[in-house]
């Protein structure tokens, strides 16, 4: 599945590519707006028909995961002694969850946070959190919207195969 092959809904509708009509719902406007990057789109082929909400499951642990670390965040940055090495660690979780979802804003908003670590800068730290807190409300939105088709195609295959 190519994620720059975007294919509209009622096109999709028609698609036969996987055996049966069904819906196929591309990530293509979060790919031309940076959200995400190819990596987003390789996960794609996690979907199968034993598992078809590989993907969804995958995107609502991203949010949970990213939602809790940059909560903790928050909390150790208004201790009096900020540990920049735990934060640091913190961040690289966020980072590596990232990358592995291909959530491109949230990559390049951790490089960012890392360096403020690196230099043991709080103002500059709470500057880049709260960037990459509205970058991640941008990311989590696109993801829940992309999530929220998925599910919608989900319950109109398994009527379709009833």
């Amino acid at each position: 599945m190519n994620c720059y092959g975007c294919t509209s809904i009622p096109e999709a509708m028609a698609d036969e590519r996987d055996g049966f009509p069904g819906l196929h719902f591309h990530p293509q406007p979060m790919a031309d707006q940076g959200i995400v990057n190819d990596q987003f789109c390789q996960i794609q082929a996690l979907k199968s028909e034993e598992q078809p909400d590989a993907v969804v499951r995958l995107i609502d642990t991203y949010i949970l995961d990213v939602e809790r670390i940059l909560s903790n965040l928050k909390s150790y940055i208004d201790l009096p002694d900020v540990d920049f090495s735990k934060l640091a660690v913190e961040i690289c979780k966020i980072e590596e969850k990232s990358l592995q979802i291909g959530a491109e804003h949230m990559k390049i908003a951790c490089a960012n946070l890392i360096l403020a670590c690196d230099q043991k800068h709080k103002d500059n730290f709470c500057q880049y959190l709260a960037w990459m807190m509205n970058e991640f409300t941008k990311t989590q939105s696109k993801l829940e919207a992309f999530a929220q088709m998925e599910r919608k195609i989900i319950r109109v295959r398994s009527k379709v195969q009833k």
